[in-house]
């Protein structure tokens, strides 16, 4: 048996006795031996508490860093979309100026290709921006090689940039494209058929305009008897330009010009009709270049030579003129003349 006595610090009250067995004594050792435990290792521990507390508060932190650079991330890779979107537009109409200029490829570089990217660049976020941009860098330099060269080409050739049919021969916002350049099946006839040019259909009367430099060759309507494939294109203007080029417009309800006479770009030839073989007002309108070493103009696809309209599928348009083979076609009757 154990005897605990607590004397009170005022002598007047009275001392309290407690009396314990032997195992209750035990307990009450062991149980004020663990809380001496708890208590030294709260005070061992309590400096790991409070690091943990603080690196909580570092780990918000580089979080809510991370979040607003990622923030930021998102807003110049958009903005690199955009720089990106811009840079193929110039490269498409670069391509399309080559080819309305009948001038080789443009040099390489344009395919934005660069260099590998540093070794620095670990995130996978930061390295595609990083690489995109060096592409992007690297087409930059390109086009502005390349539109050097075009601007040379230009300064040195004003005659000719004048007489390159190089707009639509209707108002933009007027027409609607009905047929396309090249095989097809004929609205008339039903059977396969070579169409040599656009057809732009539009309000009658619409103002049909020279869609570069040249001088009326022919103004008027092929006889039947002769020339049953052009009789079927109503009233026809056809203009020679320099470097080659020949523009056709036919179905015409009115024609404005005469044989002889010299257009600059944007003049009006005439109006959108539904003569010759004709389902709906529209206006028929053909590109011809004259390439070495060949006796007749060739249809090209109008489209490509339009820079003031962008067509649906436009790059894919310029890559098949690039490779497209020659295809059998309608020279011009001897009725036009191209002396």
């Amino acid at each position: 048996m154990y005897e605990i006595q607590l004397h009170p610090a005022n002598i007047r009250k009275q001392v309290r006795y407690y009396f314990l067995s032997r195992r209750a004594f035990h307990w009450l050792a062991g149980a004020l031996g663990v809380l001496a435990l708890l208590v030294l290792a709260g005070v061992v521990l309590a400096p790991f508490g409070l690091r943990t507390l603080l690196l909580s508060g570092e780990l918000r932190a580089l979080r809510q860093q991370r979040a607003l650079q990622l923030n930021v991330l998102e807003q110049r890779t958009a903005a690199l979309s955009r720089a990106e979107r811009a840079v193929e537009e110039s490269r498409t109409r670069v391509l399309q100026m080559d080819l309305i200029l009948g001038l080789p490829p443009s040099p390489a570089g344009l395919d934005g290709s660069a260099g590998e990217l540093p070794a620095e660049a670990a995130a996978p976020e930061a390295a595609d921006a990083l690489r995109r941009a060096l592409e992007l860098d690297a087409a930059s330099r390109g086009l502005l090689t390349a539109a050097g060269g075009l601007a040379a080409f230009a300064h040195s050739h004003p005659e000719l940039m004048a007489a390159v049919p190089s707009t639509c021969p209707v108002p933009i916002g007027s027409f609607v494209l009905t047929s396309p350049f090249g095989e097809r099946l004929s609205p008339f006839t039903n059977a396969p058929d070579f169409h040599a040019g656009i057809d732009l259909a539009a309000r009658e009367g619409t103002p049909v305009v020279a869609t570069g430099g040249g001088r009326v060759v022919f103004a008027g309507s092929f006889p039947l008897r002769r020339h049953t494939r052009w009789w079927r294109y109503g009233k026809v203007v056809v203009l020679s330009h320099n470097g080659g080029y020949l523009t056709v417009y036919g179905h015409l309800q009115t024609i404005t010009v005469r044989r002889g006479q010299q257009l600059r770009r944007g003049e009006r030839l005439g109006t959108v009709g539904d003569t010759g073989w004709s389902t709906s007002p529209h206006l028929h309108y053909e590109v011809r270049v004259a390439r070495a070493g060949q006796d007749e103009a060739e249809p090209i696809d109008p489209r490509i030579f339009i820079l003031n309209y962008q067509w649906k599928g436009h790059e894919a348009l310029l890559t098949h003129g690039l490779s497209a083979p020659p295809m059998a076609f309608d020279p011009l009757p001897g009725l036009v003349d191209l002396k």
